[in-house]
């Protein structure tokens, strides 16, 4: 005789005397093999415990549902245990080739915590950390480029900008001729041609401290 293993869930029922929604439950039962089988439920409280269907077949590699009904009684003893037993025959040979037992537990009340049984875990909520702030090597890192025309000005140099309308201006007056000619401007505004070059280039002095980058 085989005695393979029978792969169900879950592996224990619980059934509360005052919680309806436990009186119906489901038992799944898998055939991972490469024939089909023959199921059959058997049960030590037949009179407290109805199953839909407590014989079929499992195909290959597949599962079936069983529906298990819980009928209380006038004589069902709370806090009492009953079991389940699962077999499976062969469907050529008619042998058995493996057995489970499922324990039933019967509880006075109804559950404590339906969501905890539910889930099997008691999750809570993760605490949100605040961010590691940035050293001052770190922000000078991430700090965004400034284009040079985004640059503050610099201020006008107003000194610069007073010689250069003062070589300006001496660059208008008239030039001292060589040989006396009578000018409509007086004598002490005419200028050398020599005096003016130093005008010149001064002024060209001044526009390159003032108009370079």
């Amino acid at each position: 005789m085989k005695n393979l293993p029978i792969f169900v869930f879950p592996i224990s029922l619980e059934f509360y005397s005052n919680a309806r929604h436990t009186h119906k439950q489901l038992l799944t039962v898998y055939n991972p093999y490469e024939f089909p089988v023959n199921l059959k439920v058997l049960c030590t409280s037949p009179k407290k415990f109805t199953v839909i269907d407590p014989e079929g077949v499992i195909a290959p590699q597949s599962c079936i549902d069983i529906v298990v009904r819980y009928t209380p009684t006038s004589q069902t003893q709370s806090d009492s245990l009953e079991k389940f037993r699962l077999t499976m025959f062969d469907k050529n040979t008619q042998q058995v080739v493996g057995r489970r037992d499922i324990l039933t537990k019967l509880i006075e009340g109804e559950p404590s915590n339906i969501s905890q049984e539910c889930f099997g875990d008691d999750f809570h909520p993760l605490t949100m950390r605040p961010a590691p702030l940035r050293t001052t090597e770190e922000h000078s890192r991430v700090a965004p480029c400034t284009h040079p025309s985004h640059r503050e000005q610099q201020p006008v140099n107003v000194v610069a900008v007073a010689v250069s309308i003062c070589c300006i201006a001496a660059l208008l007056l008239p030039t001292q001729p060589e040989e006396l000619v009578k000018s409509q401007w007086p004598d002490w505004l005419h200028i050398g041609s020599n005096l003016k070059l130093v005008f010149s280039f001064v002024l060209g002095l001044v526009c390159m401290l003032v108009l370079r980058p």
